[in-house]
């Protein structure tokens, strides 16, 4: 029998080739339910497929949570939290011996997923993840285990003046170079797996002023803390450019006036913004305007938060709101 809607082999962090596990051939994942704006379940089947019959007491399943952080500093840091962690039998012998013979078994499950918890993610020093661990109690103190990771997303309903359009605009006291700017970001709320353009316009009051390239990216940075300890990791994501000739450039009277869009891609392995008990990230937009023969850019960021908008998956949110 073949279970097409089943974990990849590399998704096992411990493994038996007579175990395994999978979920609704119309699922991706273990998961059903919108995490964070509704009821969300874990289920699935746990399949026994053994060449022999081995004696077994009873097959349990676990569903735990755990958050774990590491870096070397002058000492290595090291903690882990256990956010959950929910146990089942899925058989037990009926037997008066409390053990009988088995070959093939198909288990069904389901854990309900506790309301608060964060979407899973992996950074530089730590990660929240989310597994199902099966034991298998046969003989005296022996035990078979199986252990697969189970991917967690989160949604949200985004307070509205987080999905309006924003204006950024320069400031012209603190402003070192005769040019003025504005960006228009068409919200603060970005999803994971998605692309925002932003508009940019640029006023020089210099008739000599050119602009040589704009760049933009997503910027993370995830704070780690234990205790007295922490480490600040940055990374860069995929980079937007467009150079000088193919931005539009107009005159205004003494003034030029120039206009581009950029793009800004948030990809699935960008952390969403979130806060547990050793990790803070945070996601930032960044823009940079290079300009000939100058050293100094101009430079535009602003605070974003990264996630899942639960109305953007349209006829769903009928369907639960």
């Amino acid at each position: 029998m073949e279970f097409v809607s089943s974990p990849l082999p590399s998704d096992y962090i411990r493994h038996d080739p007579r175990i395994f596990f999978s979920y609704h051939p119309e699922n991706t994942s273990f998961q059903k339910g919108f995490l964070g704006v509704s009821t969300s379940t874990v289920s699935g089947t746990l399949h026994i497929r053994s060449p022999y019959a081995v004696e077994v007491k009873n097959i349990a399943l676990t569903f735990i949570g755990r958050e774990v952080v590491e870096w070397g500093d002058l000492k290595k840091i090291k903690a882990e939290k256990i956010i959950f962690s929910q146990s089942d039998y899925l058989w037990e012998a009926a037997s008066a011996l409390g053990r009988e013979l088995i070959t093939d078994l198909d288990l069904p499950f389901s854990f309900d997923v506790p309301e608060d918890v964060v979407e899973s993610f992996t950074s530089q020093f730590g990660k929240v993840q989310y597994t199902l661990k099966a034991i298998v109690n046969h003989k005296a103190k022996k035990k078979i285990a199986v252990e697969v990771k189970v991917p967690l997303c989160r949604w949200s309903i985004p307070e509205e003046q987080k999905l309006r359009p924003l204006i950024i605009r320069s400031n012209a006291r603190h402003r070192k170079m005769s040019l003025s700017w504005q960006a228009i970001l068409p919200r603060t709320f970005f999803d994971i797996n998605s692309e925002v353009v932003i508009k940019l316009r640029l006023v020089s009051h210099n008739p000599y002023l050119r602009i040589r390239k704009i760049s933009a990216y997503l910027k993370t940075y995830v704070n780690y803390t234990v205790k007295n300890h922490g480490v600040l990791h940055e990374k860069r994501h995929s980079k937007y450019q467009i150079y000088g000739k193919d931005i539009q450039m107009t005159p205004v009277g003494l003034d030029t006036e120039f206009e581009s869009n950029v793009v800004v891609k948030i990809s699935n392995s960008v952390p969403p913004t979130c806060k547990t008990k050793y990790t803070a990230v945070k996601n930032q937009i960044h823009i940079k305007v290079s300009l000939e023969k100058s050293r100094h850019p101009v430079m535009i960021i602003r605070d974003i938060t990264v996630g899942r908008n639960f109305m953007s998956y349209g006829d769903l949110v009928e369907q639960i709101i």
